[in-house]
């Protein structure tokens, strides 16, 4: 019995070990999420808080941006709301994680 207790202990300790060295891949690329892009739009808001760009969080503590209301990026971001008619655009919380466009 004491030598099953000294193998599991040196399964776990050694699992331990090994998940502190582990690197996860990037989320893959693809045309999709590359087209899911932000705006750049900014404001200041009453606070003199920037908002927009994923400077900042709302209410729900995510970062947002603004993205383009065409066809294209809507899709590609899949989670378009809150139109703002000010600036003629959507909101997106997917397009703040998004990668760069130019990226490999």
């Amino acid at each position: 019995m004491t030598n099953m207790k000294t193998i599991l202990l040196a399964v776990v300790l050694i699992g331990t070990t090994m998940s502190k060295d582990l690197v996860r891949a990037p989320a893959a690329v693809t045309p999709d999420n590359c087209d899911c892009q932000c705006d750049g739009t900014t404001y200041l808001d009453q606070h003199d808080t920037v908002q927009g760009n994923c400077q900042s969080a709302d209410t729900s503590g995510r970062k947002w941006c603004y993205i383009s209301p065409d066809q294209k990026t809507k899709e590609a971001c899949k989670d378009g709301f809150d139109y703002d008619s000010r600036y003629n655009l959507f909101k997106s919380y997917a397009a703040c994680s998004s990668p760069d466009p130019s990226s490999d």
